[in-house]
């Protein structure tokens, strides 16, 4: 009842392992399948520039708006090809009911046809020009360019007012939550990665741990050792990760360790120089708690567990969660004692 009463937990000794993971320098970089790099189709001017740099776009939102000159032909042949197909169909119309009267040649008919199909072409074809080229019949020589996707400005390269080429770069667009992590493996030998395996990197900003699932291996690292180049896909994307950020990967030794004794790292106090762990141990119906003084190995790299070298048993009571509670309290009664 006390036990509960003070949020005391009771765990056992286990055979277990405690991981160490090396730390290797990586980078965060953009995931190239998820790119759009986004240029003028035609060469013209600036009018409006509707983006800044780093900030998210949805699809189909106007980045910005050009003034093309090759543009402003292209819609003056449409109306004059559409004022062409106007004449041409009154004509024909004329024609052809005379042509049903019986007054006029069938050879007048046949001319006046065939040039309203002809205008009917050439209007289809001036409108097709257009849609090639992503432009509406009356939006005055102006042409937007949009987002091809949802994405966030990473580069930009234009100014109002400025003049550009058909194949300048205006734009690129990264998915900032599909980024990668790549390193070169280190060429200790007990070191193992492959594709579909899972790691773990942290933030040298913040300390943050985040996943990752290996992607690719590859050799174009450094062809003089060989060394292999890894890229993994990130799992766990969050607003502090961003391309170009230097990061450290956490591998663990492929040759697996050998089992240790080990509890749980919050078991550990420190009394009087000495590191204990609170073994329970019991008597009846009553559960008598020990300092029992221990010696400490190794720590597992995600903080959890503790080697035991000496001190403790297989399979022995300890106090898992609250050692400190129990701390507190001894130290309480001493200072009662000594008073």
């Amino acid at each position: 009842k006390q036990l509960v009463e003070f949020g005391v937990k009771l765990a056992q000794v286990e055979l277990g392992d405690v991981e160490q993971k090396q730390q290797y320098p990586a980078r965060l970089v953009v995931n190239t399948d998820q790119q759009a790099h986004v240029e003028a189709s035609f060469a013209g001017r600036v009018e409006s520039v509707a983006v800044a740099l780093g900030q998210e776009v949805k699809k189909g939102q106007a980045l910005a708006t050009l003034f093309i000159p090759d543009l402003v032909d292209q819609q003056a042949n449409l109306s004059i090809a559409q004022e062409a197909l106007n004449l041409a169909s009154q004509d024909y119309q004329r024609e052809k009911q005379l042509f049903n009267q019986g007054i006029s040649a069938r050879q007048d008919y046949q001319r006046a046809y065939n040039a309203y199909r002809q205008a009917e072409i050439q209007v289809q074809a001036a409108r097709s020009r257009l849609s090639a080229l992503g432009a509406s019949s009356g939006s005055q020589g102006r042409y937007v360019i949009k987002a091809p996707f949802n994405g966030v400005i990473t580069k930009k390269d234009i100014v109002v007012g400025e003049n550009i080429s058909a194949d300048k770069q205006l734009f690129i667009i990264d998915q900032l939550d599909q980024l990668w992590v790549e390193f070169i493996l280190p060429s200790a030998a007990n070191i193992h990665v492959q594709p579909n395996q899972e790691i773990e990197f942290k933030s040298l900003q913040t300390n943050n741990l985040f996943k990752a699932r290996v992607q690719a291996l590859t050799t174009e690292a450094d062809s003089q050792t060989g060394r292999l180049q890894v890229r993994a896909r990130v799992l766990t994307p969050a607003q502090e990760l961003r391309p170009n950020l230097m990061v450290n990967v956490l591998l663990t030794g492929e040759a697996a360790q050998q089992p240790v004794l080990r509890v749980a790292k919050a078991a550990i106090q420190q009394i009087d120089a000495q590191q204990i762990v609170f073994v329970a141990k019991s008597e009846k119906d009553q559960i008598h708690l020990t300092a029992s003084p221990v010696q400490l190995g190794n720590y597992s790299s995600d903080g959890q567990w503790v080697e035991i070298k000496s001190g403790l048993t297989e399979k022995q009571q300890y106090v898992s969660q609250g050692s400190f509670l129990l701390k507190s309290e001894m130290e309480k009664g001493e200072a009662a004692h000594a008073h």
